[in-house]
Parts: C-alpha cells; sequence; structure tokens
C-alpha cells in the first residue's frame, strides 16, 4: 500500500480506494472532517466567516466532509443556518444531525456531499456536559457516520458501544469521522480499533494555532479493503480552532 503523509494543520483529509459490490469494483473517495466551530475563527471569536472556511473546504476537492460544531437557527447566530450556508458556497448537499436543541434552533453535527444520500437519521449518544449524536448518511457504495463525543471518557466509552453497534448493520464500507475528544492511547479510542481502521495521521489537530494533541480522526470499517494514497492535516491556523483532516 502507498501511502503520502503531508501535515499541514487542522482539516483531516483522507483520499482512498476502496473495493465495493460488485467484487473486484474499486472506487475513489475523498474524505475530509472539520470542526469548523460555527465558522468562528482564532482571530475574532465573534465574526462569522462562512467564505473563508467554505474556501479551505474547496481547496480540497472533497467527496464527502463531516462537520462539528454548527449551529442550526439559533439566537446567537442570528438564525441563520451554518451548515445550508456552507453547503450553498461549496455547491455541495447538506444533511444535518441535530444534537440539542438550542436557542430556538439546534445545534449539531452535519455531512456535505456531492451525491445526495440514499437515506440519513442520526442516533443520540450519551453527553454528561451535553448531549451528543451520530449523523448517519448512506451512499450507493458507502455509508458515512459523523460524530462529536463527550467530554467525558465514560460517555465516550459509552458512545463507542453504540457507534459499533451500528456499523454492524452495514454491508457496505462504512466511514466514521469526526472530533473524538479523546487521545489516541485512551480506552475508547482502543475500542474503536477493535472494528476500524485509522486512516488519518497520527498528527495534533489541535488547537489550530498550535496543534499540541490528537483528538479528530476518520476510520474505516475493517470488512473494507482499501489504499490509503494521501493522507493529512492540513494547515489552517484561523478559520477554525481545529485543524481539517485527510486519511492516513
Amino acid at each position: 500500500m502507498n501511502r503520502l503523509l503531508c501535515v499541514m494543520s487542522n482539516i483531516l483529509i483522507s483520499s482512498l480506494i476502496f473495493s465495493c459490490q460488485p467484487a473486484g469494483a474499486r472506487e475513489s473517495l475523498r474524505v475530509l472532517s472539520y470542526n469548523v466551530r460555527n465558522c468562528r475563527g482564532l482571530d475574532d471569536y465573534h465574526a462569522v466567516n462562512v467564505a473563508r472556511v467554505a474556501g479551505v473546504i474547496s481547496n480540497q476537492a472533497p467527496d464527502v466532509v463531516a462537520l462539528q460544531e454548527l449551529d442550526r437557527k439559533t439566537k446567537r447566530s442570528a438564525g441563520r443556518d451554518m451548515l445550508q450556508e456552507l453547503a450553498d458556497a461549496t455547491g455541495m448537499i447538506g444533511t444535518f444531525g441535530e444534537a440539542i436543541p438550542y436557542q430556538g434552533g439546534a445545534y449539531g453535527v452535519g455531512i456535505l456531499s456531492k451525491a445526495k444520500p440514499l437515506r440519513s437519521y442520526h442516533l443520540p449518544l450519551p453527553g454528561k456536559e451535553e448531549p451528543r449524536t451520530l449523523l448517519v448518511c448512506e451512499f450507493d457504495s458507502f455509508v458515512l457516520f459523523c460524530t462529536h463525543l463527550s467530554l467525558t471518557a465514560e460517555s465516550r466509552q459509552a458512545s463507542a458501544e453504540i457507534i459499533n453497534q451500528e456499523q454492524a448493520k452495514f454491508n457496505k464500507p462504512v466511514l466514521l469521522a469526526g472530533d473524538f475528544n479523546a487521545k489516541p492511547e485512551t480506552t475508547e479510542m482502543l475500542a474503536f480499533e477493535k472494528l476500524w481502521t485509522r486512516i488519518s495521521p497520527l498528527q495534533p489537530t489541535f488547537p489550530a494555532d498550535k496543534p499540541d494533541r490528537i483528538i479528530d480522526y476518520i476510520f474505516v470499517s475493517k470488512n473494507t479493503t482499501v489504499e490509503v494514497p494521501e493522507s493529512c492535516v492540513v494547515n489552517e491556523p484561523m478559520a477554525s480552532d481545529h485543524r481539517l483532516s485527510l486519511p492516513a
């Protein structure tokens, strides 16, 4: 397997080639994971800059993007739908997964995709500090899970069990991407590795300006034959507080 590891900053990016049905067929897919912090950058937390975040995403030419920390029509975001604005700016399709109702709207995660999902749904995940969610989008030849896990280890461990059970329901390759709020050596991350292969690099993704910890990941289900020609963390230190990530 040939691998190209490029370490930049704050957005996880993975390009992969996987086998799917019919047997022997191969498909290329470019996947991103990005905690966008409601499109508020490190240079000015109070200023929303959708165009900048959309530009960072579009520059990577993704097929699908797992996004975290999105407001939909909340008071603090002046009633704006952040995912829809990103979808409009990137020319992609947005699918939202609500974690909590918030200030007259909702807060959660989202998926941008070139193709319209065959179906989508979200499942509640535990979080002592706030409820969390798993967003599932099924496409013709693969499934994408997007999540943003709890700040507490106990809740993350329980979430790992739920996510692993959900993965078992699919015969297609399943990708799992998001902000896990956990370092690689933790018990909950080791639990994921039972059923998933990490395809994002072990390079720091947070905080964006001076990253010193790995908490954002992209995985693929272990039953998938996959090649990963490119994987990196994109060097974008201001658009969000996380970096964008690609597979390893």
